[in-house]
């Protein structure tokens, strides 16, 4: 891939980039000199000014093509890179050995000091390379120590005491979690949402609406076009850095989708259609119907009133397909559909989205699914953000009742998870194949919110499959983290979610009946209708959906809903008072001693 640089006059292209890649580290190898390596993002402020600064430096153009061997990384393209070489955020400057080990780093640096910082390290890399070798052997050693699994029982005391961690976080003036710089969270936010949807504490409904009022009242948020930037640079929610992303507008989407289903008094339907506004005006593709990345920080542009802005050129838009965030996207368009009264053209896009990573980001021989395209063919298979998300997408899609084959895409997933990316001796998922990569590459990571992710999609398809390795593979995955999930902190959030869904007794809704008989669609508004963060929906429609019919076991000619807890399933429940009731009394499971 061509390195991409800032949209401004520059001088970065005069470095002799090389791409992330086994030659480039043999090169330095064969060459003796260390590696710069610069992890950079399309939609990062930051890093643009870094290439116009430092990289456009006469001197240290000079230096870094004399003395190093420079690997330039897009965060985006290379999520799996960025894991292991991110030194604090973008843009990344790493200082490398040959062999990929980390000398020396930060984010950006100006020119006066990236002058003395690449004559320093060259230097030192010259002069006493035994020694840091060395060093760097023993930091590598006892990172290997620390990444051992350290697995452990599944209790409602790991959803506590992350509950107690993010209460700690929580910000009561002005809302969100932490001080500044402040970013959204959407995942702390599903978890308090969820946390309230279980157990009512009214303490989390307070969090959660100051934090989703706070955040789409100040300059977090748009006011002119729609849409989240990605994170405030203040406390009190006023000073954006002004990127928006897919990925965070996606499931922030669907966060406010999920809070209007469980406040519809709260305004948030508002939120969500200008999301949904600015996601179709900026980043929809309808050239290969999918969404496009992300969209450049202008300080200047988003400044302006809407007449003003109209005058100027908007930001410049990534038009590389991702397709972890495109699944994210499609989630939130389905939660905002059914939040929104299950109308309009929302669920279409997210359809075509969907059989966009199908047909154009999948390889059908080899069951690959790429990570992104970028106008040139799909590249980077099977990582972990990807299937976890196509997963949890793939069953929302069948949730809707439109997409009965969405189920067996669901599976295909979770084979790929399986037979692909397994740690077969501790349990979980690595974040990318076994496959042949340089530097840290080469030892696999296993991140928790992607395993997260990941387990609770397998969770939810063992409970509307019946398949059971489904739900013990999860399990094996939540129990590998047990170890560690409290140095992860809030971040460990969708970790607690998922080890709560497993904790609680599945809870499946099947609603049986022609597509337009009306008691059919009265019973399945109904059901719909619940909140419960553990529900799983089936909406068989009997010459549709014979084969899911007889492996559910409900007779084809009765119009029905069944509301089964765990293994046990109601009578047939022919009124919506009846399914009601039970949908109530299913919801008594979340109780639990303290």
């Amino acid at each position: 891939m061509s390195p991409r640089f800032s949209p401004r006059p520059n001088r970065a292209a005069e470095i002799g980039w090389r791409d992330w890649s086994e030659r480039a580290f043999q090169e330095a190898q064969v060459s003796d000199k260390p590696i710069l390596l610069s992890i950079s993002a399309v939609w990062c402020h930051w890093c643009h000014v870094m290439d116009e600064t430092s990289y456009s430096d006469s001197e240290v153009i000079r230096q870094i093509n004399e003395l190093y061997v420079p690997i330039r990384v897009d965060n985006d393209e290379r999520p799996d890179v960025n894991r292991r070489y991110n030194m604090g955020g973008w843009p990344t400057t790493a200082f490398l050995t040959p062999d990929g080990e980390i000398i020396h780093g930060g984010t950006y640096v100006p020119p006066d000091a990236m002058r003395s910082y690449l004559a320093q390290v060259a230097e030192v890399w010259r002069t006493n390379k035994a020694g840091l070798t060395q060093r760097v052997a023993e930091v590598r050693e006892k990172e290997r120590e620390a990444r051992v699994p350290k697995q452990g029982d599944l209790s409602w005391e790991i959803v506590d005491v992350v509950g107690s961690l993010i209460r700690g976080q929580y910000d009561p003036q002005f809302g969100g979690f932490g001080r500044e710089p402040k970013f959204p969270q959407p995942k702390v936010l599903r978890f308090v949402l969820d946390e309230h949807r279980r157990f009512a504490y009214p303490e989390l409904a307070t969090m959660l609406h100051k934090t989703l009022g706070a955040m789409a009242a100040g300059g977090m948020y748009d006011q002119v076009e729609g849409g989240f930037f990605r994170y405030s640079t203040t406390r009190e929610w006023q000073i954006p850095h002004y990127e928006k992303m897919l990925e965070e507008n996606a499931e922030l989407l669907a966060v406010y989708a999920q809070a209007h289903r469980s406040f519809p008094r709260a305004g948030y339907d508002r939120v969500v259609r200008d999301v949904i506004r600015w996601m179709d005006a900026t980043l929809w593709r309808d050239d290969v119907s999918a969404f496009s990345g992300s969209q450049d920080a202008d300080e200047h542009y988003y400044t302006l009133g809407a007449e003003e802005r109209a005058k100027h050129d908007p930001p410049f838009v990534d038009r590389t397909i991702y397709t972890g965030w495109n699944a994210l996207a499609a989630s939130g368009y389905w939660a905002a559909w059914s939040a929104l009264g299950g109308t309009g053209p929302v669920e279409e896009r997210a359809h075509a989205a969907m059989g966009t990573i199908a047909g154009r980001l999948s390889d059908p021989n080899t069951k690959t699914l790429f990570h992104f395209d970028a106008g040139d063919g799909p590249r980077l298979g099977d990582l972990l953000g990807d299937l976890a998300a196509n997963l949890a997408a793939s069953l929302d899609a069948y949730e809707t009742g439109l997409h009965q084959g969405a189920l067996a895409g669901a599976r295909r997933m979770a084979l790929s998870l399986r037979d692909r990316l397994e740690d077969q001796e501790h349990g979980g998922f690595f974040d990318a194949p076994d496959r042949r990569e340089p530097g840290r590459l080469a030892v696999r990571d296993r991140p928790i919110d992607e395993n997260a992710l990941a387990a609770d999609g397998l969770l939810r398809l063992a409970a509307l499959s019946g398949e059971d390795e489904w739900r013990e593979l999860a399990l094996r995955t939540l129990r590998s983290f047990v170890g560690e999930y409290r140095q992860w902190g809030q971040l460990a959030a969708a970790y607690a979610n998922a080890v709560a869904r497993a904790l609680a007794e599945p809870l499946v809704v099947a609603v049986v009946g022609g597509e337009s008989d009306p008691l059919a669609n009265a019973l399945w508004h109904r059901t719909r209708g619940s909140t419960d963060p553990a529900l799983g929906l089936h909406r068989v429609i009997p010459g549709r959906d014979d084969e899911r019919l007889r492996a559910l076991g409900f007779p084809s000619d009765r119009v029905a809903a069944y509301v089964c807890v765990g293994t046990v399933c109601s009578a047939p429940l022919t009124d919506e008072a009846s399914l009601a009731r039970q949908l109530d009394e299913a919801a008594t499971r979340h109780a639990r001693a303290d």
